[in-house]
């Protein structure tokens, strides 16, 4: 059955198709092009999120889905609109993460006039939008809304997710339609869609590596965190007494307070689980595509290893390095199918690296007169409890608190952005963080933003729309006057001047737009302000006057001494 009326646009249809599919949210910034489905989210009560930048929209809606486990909606105009999406869509695309971006077009009888914006603010956005979809789907009628709707949905959230661009004319968007009254159908908008379980074959092979393993460890990447069945891979290591590290995007998979959890590996992480991920003798790898940083310019784990490397996405599977066996199957469901394989088979005895061997992790030199940034996230990480959600922005922020916070409870409670590492994510993925932490529950903890003055400059704004939301997040910015990995390089490399900044004052921004905030010179002013702010209801800023020169970055050589390296950290660019 289905209604219309003359009030009944395609901005209705559109709203009653992500209703029915359980999406509850969209972040956006409006345009002329797409004021019908402003409206029609008002007249209907859909909460619609007013952004003050596009790219933060996006960025929320990839952190809103993230931590929900449903496709993230966001909205921009036609042109600049759409331009402005693309550093937070590129982001969702490289960490697989779903999200549906409504883009505006011009009229379809001006098409012709799109060539250098003769038509207002047109261009050639569709060949821009494919780069950082895995699909652009234009709507070309009214009629054609409901099968275009769906094939994006179904494109967003199965195989590898990522986000699809659904584009609407300006004259398809004020067309009459006919609203979706086929009921809800909420899986449809969950991911991952489908769950693809391992051949017994492969299970087999892997159980035979694993139980003649003397040092085995799991390696758990973004895609068992993405997994419905990713507490299978704690069972699996509960059962089997196997120790587990995680790239940054898999950080929560396994509780970090658990006695098998050893951290993350990488440049940015726990110099104590690279360490551990080297000693291994059979790595079980778990949704993992061997990024960068990850794995020390794709140096550990080592072909030297014997490397079981299970994903979803067969062509991710031995792509970045070679390994002994492959399994294209989800993360979740090869733990489990290789849980109950093993059986009774002895547990692994509990293995451990003597102390002896871990290098010194990385931090602020003692005789520093700045904050160290790694006391501020151990104090971060004291306060926090299951109900928090820490949001990293890209560069040493990852590093600082991917290293240093610990998280409770498993399950995506650590956000960051690893799939492309730009800096300016934080701010838009903390309110969508937060928002999606209140539709779950009202009174749930905070959110905590962690940033350099760099990052923030490219979202500060957005407090604002904290402020307005009454949205539990404390922003914490590291302020060093710069961009703080290429001030450090640029030290190394003798280059003057460095990329440094004028004195901004973060906290008096907040305060202008209606925040609680605090700035602090010392650890102890940092400790105080960390306190109150977990008192405070809504947003707070806490700006930190932190070290330039403080780095978290772990140098290979340390683990590796033949593969020491005059510019240490910094030859993994």
């Amino acid at each position: 059955m289905t209604s219309s009326s003359p009030s009944t646009d395609v901005g209705d249809a559109l709203i009653s198709r992500l209703r029915n599919i359980g999406a509850r949210v969209c972040f956006g910034v409006p345009g002329g092009q797409t004021i019908p489905l402003y409206g029609a989210a008002r007249r209907s009560g859909f909460s619609h999120v007013l952004m003050r930048d596009e790219r933060n929209a996006a960025c929320a809606a990839d952190a809103y889905a993230r931590v929900t486990g449903r496709i993230g909606v966001c909205d921009a105009t036609v042109g600049p609109g759409a331009t402005n999406l693309i550093s937070g869509l590129a982001e969702a695309y490289a960490s697989g993460v779903p999200v549906l971006a409504i883009v505006a077009d011009v009229k379809t009888e001006r098409e012709h006039l799109r060539h250098r914006g003769v038509a207002s603010q047109a261009m050639e956005q569709r060949a821009l939008m494919e780069t950082v979809s895995k699909q652009v789907v234009r709507v070309h009628s009214s009629d054609s809304l409901g099968s275009a709707f769906d094939s994006a949905i179904r494109v967003a959230v199965t195989g590898r997710a990522g986000p699809v661009t659904l584009e609407i004319p300006e004259d398809v968007f004020t067309a009459a339609a006919e609203l979706d009254e086929t009921g809800e159908n909420f899986q449809a908008g969950t991911w991952p869609r489908y769950a693809t379980d391992p051949s017994a074959e492969s299970v087999a092979l892997a159980v035979e590596a694993l139980a003649g393993a003397e040092r085995p460890i799991i390696l758990a990447g973004g895609g068992a965190m993405s997994s419905l069945y990713r507490d299978e891979i704690t069972a699996l290591a509960e059962m089997h007494n196997i120790p587990v590290v995680t790239s940054i995007n898999g950080k929560g998979v396994i509780d970090e307070y658990h006695a098998l959890s050893r951290g993350v590996v990488g440049v940015f992480g726990s110099v104590a689980a690279s360490v551990a991920l080297q000693k291994a003798d059979v790595v079980l790898i778990l949704g993992s595509k061997f990024a960068q940083f990850n794995s020390f310019l794709w140096r550990l784990p080592s072909p030297a290893q014997h490397l079981i490397h299970v994903d979803s996405d067969g062509a991710e599977l031995g792509r970045a390095m070679p390994v002994s066996q492959s399994i294209c199957a989800d993360a979740g469901r090869t733990a489990l199918h290789i849980r109950e394989a093993m059986g009774s088979i002895a547990r692994c005895q509990n293995w451990q690296v003597d102390a002896s061997e871990i290098p010194d992790q990385p931090g602020t030199k003692e005789d520093d007169d700045r904050v160290a940034p790694e006391a501020v996230i151990e104090l971060i990480s004291e306060m926090a409890d299951e109900q928090t959600v820490m949001v990293s922005d890209a560069s040493l922020a990852s590093g600082w608190a991917a290293s240093r916070y610990r998280v409770r409870g498993s399950g995506r409670k650590y956000l960051a952005p690893r799939g492309l590492a730009g800096i300016g994510w934080a701010g838009g993925a903390a309110i969508g963080a937060a928002v999606a932490l209140q539709e779950e529950h009202p009174e749930a903890g905070h959110v905590v933003s962690i940033s350099g003055d760099g990052a923030t400059s490219y979202w500060i704004g957005e407090v604002e729309t904290a402020v307005r939301l009454q949205l539990p997040i404390i922003f914490v910015i590291l302020n060093n006057a710069g961009f703080g990995w290429i001030m450090q390089g640029e030290q190394m490399l003798g280059i003057q001047p460095r990329s440094t900044f004028g004195s901004v004052d973060f906290s008096a921004m907040g305060r202008a737009m209606g925040t609680a905030a605090f700035r602090a010179e010392t650890i102890e002013e940092a400790s105080e302000a960390l306190q109150s702010a977990w008192q405070i209801k809504g947003p707070v800023i806490i700006e930190i006057a932190s070290s330039e020169m403080a780095s978290p970055s772990v140098d290979f050589g340390a683990l590796d001494p033949s593969a020491a390296s005059a510019y240490g950290a910094y030859g993994m660019g």
